[in-house]
């Protein structure tokens, strides 16, 4: 057996079914887990798997017992020429899938995992196996990343790991290098599109201005007469040199101060201008309004005048006082001679009731003639109904005419009192003007005209005032047109500047084009590289394989005894990649077919084929360290778990062990036929209980 890690002990606490601590004591022999399942067999497979490497069946599987309140800890004691190691891994609290793994010596001192197996890995080898492996010689600092655990075990055995690993990392470098080359292609294209659209860009601003130059002659200023034109102007503007702080600045910050003067002059004079225009059409308007009122004044005291006609016209001599008297007693005796009235028809109705000759009277109750009553009270109705209404009738209407002619006098003479008002300020106005204190002697048509004469003065220095405005805007045009100009003859300057300076940026670039093109030449020598030794390891490999693939034919075949596909093939065709099809010895076409093809029981010993075919050898290739099984036999008959077992102990002289099956009776049958009693033990999780766990009973 190869000097390997071999398991001495598996202490189990808080992992998935397991609760109270339990420890197998493997004595570094194999083991075989039988009984049914749901007892446990599969979390013991797991906790050895999980212990070594910290990864499950699942991705970020949770297996610490939720139930269980101490620690979930799998310690897993390994012995390798005589020395032993012992490797405790903890799950974190609070951390999903998190772990800490810690290996210790035979001394107690602590060591980096990958410092004392730096090799050790694992492959999943189908469902329910793993296989724990190691390469034994030609130690490589970095393995092949693009390989499967199956090429991996051939190149080995081959002894071709180093020229398949530089051609892994051949096609990594020019993987990396086309990566580099795009990027780098991309973006000196995208620099020097940019350089050029800047140039012509430039190019195209100078010739816009060149087309209608600001300034005058044939010949382009210079830069110092450019700056000159622009103290000249700022003189100009603001009537005296230009400050000390403004030597040495840029020909952009000049104008811009320049600029900055003519904004600053313009809103001085045109400003106060402004106001002063604003306040000449304030008193305009003022002035204005006032005589209106002088006009409305006058025409306010001829409406009161013809208003006072129609009301004396109304009132006829009398007062309005009056007239409402005269009213009230008309509307009294009115209403006298209606009751009067109505009081006769009662009576009249009252004798027509009564059939008799003589009758007494409703008011005196005297007794009268019944005809002589009842004409004496027809002659009052007649009376009364004549002329009762003419009189009240005639003055009512002249009463409400009356007052509605009062009520406008009285509106009419408030008015005229506010304009009388107006009238006053426009004298005192006048007088102020005028300095004359007799104003208030002058007729108010005199006073019209006066104000209207004021009024033709404030026009007359209105229209002053805006043609002094209009000349300070015109100023102000032609000030701004030479600044414009100024800010072209800038604009140019600034753009044969930058013209000059993108030349040193374009013999940059030609030197980077020149570097990028070395980068790509060398890219293309490795790629030469990479074929040659494509070409070299494809050609070992079609002269190797052959052998290859008849010592895997050889345990494909007893492992399974397929009556059909009974031989395995390395595909030449996807060389130097390895893959393994499966054909027949029986099909003379000789034509493979993917691992689809065979049954359950075939597929999972396919996966097992490259370690028992290797692990025989003298110059194994690889260490394969302990092969777990988790129910290998479960699409197996009788007659391939026979075949199984059999293999299996010609793979146990040299690796060890762990087989978990619920085929108790079978296993039990076949060990003792192909196994020493001393190289193996066998566990059987009997029950398992929620406090407890498994209960294991060890043979």
């Amino acid at each position: 057996m190869l000097d390997g890690f071999r398991i001495q002990t598996v202490a189990i606490e808080g992992f998935k079914g397991f609760t109270a601590r339990q420890v197998i004591d493997f004595k570094g022999r194999h083991v075989f887990l039988l009984g049914k399942n749901g007892n446990g067999k599969s979390s013991i497979v797991e906790a050895v798997r999980w212990g070594l490497f910290g990864s499950t069946g699942r991705r970020n599987e949770i297996v610490a017992n939720r139930d269980y309140p101490g620690q979930c800890r799998v310690e897993i004691s390994l012995m390798r020429g005589g020395k032993q190691w012992n490797l405790r891994r903890t799950v974190l609290r609070g951390i999903t899938g998190g772990n800490d793994p810690v290996l210790t010596d035979d001394q107690g001192r602590e060591h980096p995992i990958r410092e004392v197996m730096p090799l050790l890995d694992s492959v999943d080898a189908g469902e329910g196996m793993h296989i724990i492996f190691a390469a034994q010689t030609g130690v490589l600092r970095r393995q092949p990343e693009d390989l499967s655990a199956f090429e991996r075990t051939v190149f080995y055995h081959l002894g071709l790991t180093h020229p398949r690993l530089m051609l892994s990392q051949m096609d990594k470098f020019l993987d990396d290098q086309q990566l580099v080359e795009d990027s780098l292609g991309k973006d000196f294209s995208d620099i020097r599109d940019e350089v050029d659209r800047n140039v012509a860009n430039l190019e195209r601003q100078r010739g816009i201005i060149l087309k209608a130059p600001p300034w005058e002659g044939d010949h382009a200023p210079s830069v110092a007469e450019t700056e000159d034109k622009v103290r000249r102007l700022i003189t100009e503007i603001t009537g005296r040199d230009p400050d000390q702080s403004l030597d040495g600045v840029s020909l952009d910050a000049l104008i811009d101060s320049a600029e900055e003067a003519l904004e600053d002059r313009c809103s001085q004079d045109q400003g106060a201008l402004e106001n002063e225009l604003t306040e000449i059409g304030e008193r305009k308007d003022h002035l204005q309004s006032l005589c209106q009122a002088i006009e409305a004044a006058t025409t306010q005291k001829s409406a009161i005048q013809d208003a006072q006609s129609r009301l004396d016209e109304v009132l006829e001599g009398s007062s309005l006082d009056e007239l409402r008297q005269n009213t009230t007693a008309a509307r009294e005796t009115e209403d006298t001679a209606t009751l009067r009235l109505r009081i006769a028809q009662d009576a009249i109705s009252l004798i027509h009731r009564v059939q008799v000759e003589f009758i007494s009277c409703p008011i005196c109750d005297n007794e009268h003639d019944r005809n002589d009553l009842e004409l004496t009270l027809k002659r009052i109705v007649d009376q009364l109904s004549d002329g009762r209404t003419a009189s009240r009738s005639e003055l009512e209407g002249r009463l409400k005419e009356a007052e509605g002619l009062a009520q406008e006098l009285q509106g009419l003479k408030s008015e005229l009192v506010n304009l009388a008002q107006s009238v006053s300020e426009a004298r005192t106005l006048v007088d102020e003007d005028e300095e004359n204190g007799l104003l208030d002697q002058v007729s108010e048509d005199d006073l019209q005209l006066i104000l209207q004469l004021s009024i033709e003065r404030q026009c007359g220095q209105e229209t002053s005032i805006q043609e002094q405005i209009d000349d300070q805007k015109g100023w102000t045009a032609t000030t701004q047109a030479s600044l414009s100009k100024l800010r072209e003859e800038e604009r140019f300057h600034r753009t044969q500047k930058d013209l000059v300076g993108l030349g040193p940026s374009r013999n940059q670039l030609a030197q980077v084009e020149a570097a990028y093109q070395d980068l790509v030449s060398f890219g293309e020598t490795v790629g030469k590289i990479r074929d040659a030794v494509k070409t070299c390891l494809n050609a070992r490999l079609e002269e190797d394989i052959p052998a290859v693939s008849e010592n895997l034919s050889q345990v494909f075949a007893a492992l399974t005894r397929h009556s059909w596909y009974d031989k395995l093939m390395i595909v030449k065709d996807s060389l130097p990649k390895l893959e393994l099809q499966v054909t027949s010895s029986s099909d003379p076409s000789g034509r493979g077919y993917s691992s689809e093809v065979l049954n359950g029981q075939a597929e999972s010993a396919l996966a097992l084929v490259p370690y028992f075919a290797f692990s025989q050898a003298d110059d194994a290739p690889t260490e394969v360290y302990l092969v777990l099984l988790d129910d290998p036999t479960r699409s197996y008959d009788e007659d391939h778990i026979d075949i199984l077992v059999e293999r299996l102990a010609d793979l146990g002289q040299h690796v060890q062990l762990m087989v978990a099956s619920q085929e108790s009776d079978r296993f039990r049958a076949m060990l003792p036929k192909y196994f020493e009693r001393a190289d193996y033990l066998i566990v059987e999780p009997t029950r398992w209980s929620h406090d407890g766990g498994p209960e294991l009973s060890i043979e």
